[in-house]
């Protein structure tokens, strides 16, 4: 299983509204509104790391009100 990890920075008021979508996704594994730099935080899995890569993140950046993503790979 490959895992990651994506930090979201939203932009202002939409934040609550782009959880809600990011959290419905189906890799989305955890979700979590921050409180700092990024203001979500998201954890997703799927059995090929290409479909986290190509399906997730364009979903999560096409999203209203996502401005920026940061994507970590799980190693381990």
């Amino acid at each position: 299983m490959a895992g990651v990890l994506i930090l979201v920075i939203a932009d202002v008021g939409s934040m609550r509204d782009a959880f809600e979508e990011i959290e419905s996704l189906s890799m989305v594994r955890e979700a979590s509104m921050l409180v700092g730099f990024y203001d979500i935080m998201v954890v997703a899995g799927s059995d090929k790391l290409s479909e986290i890569m190509d399906t997730l993140i364009e979903k999560i950046r096409s999203i209203d009100g996502v401005k920026e993503t940061s994507t970590h790979i799980f190693i381990e």
